[in-house]
């Protein structure tokens, strides 16, 4: 997958949270935030995030005729999965 591809579903999901944030009766800002901010210092997030934030995306209008699958296969670019953040963990002492 090229850069400008995954470059426009980091900004496409940064928006979408940009939205969620400006709402005042949203309960998860502080998650929201953080997955805010991992995703415009060009980070990737974990699978846990992703699965916190998806029952908002899964409403947004390009994805509201897809299974929660379809939009984690989509967003996947942007996704650390539990076998990368052992990989990581174990090769540099960080986890993601």
């Amino acid at each position: 997958m090229d850069n400008n591809n995954i470059e426009q579903k980091r900004q496409l999901l940064i928006h979408f949270l940009d939205n969620y944030l400006s709402k005042k009766d949203i309960k998860m800002k502080g998650l929201l935030k953080n997955v805010q901010t991992l995703l415009k210092r060009g980070r990737r997030i974990t699978i846990k995030q992703f699965i916190a934030i998806i029952k908002f995306v899964e409403r947004e209008k390009p994805f509201t005729n897809k299974n929660r699958d379809q939009i984690v296969n989509y967003f996947s670019p942007l996704i650390t999965f539990p076998q990368e953040e052992f990989i990581d963990e174990y090769t540099t002492g960080y986890c993601r």
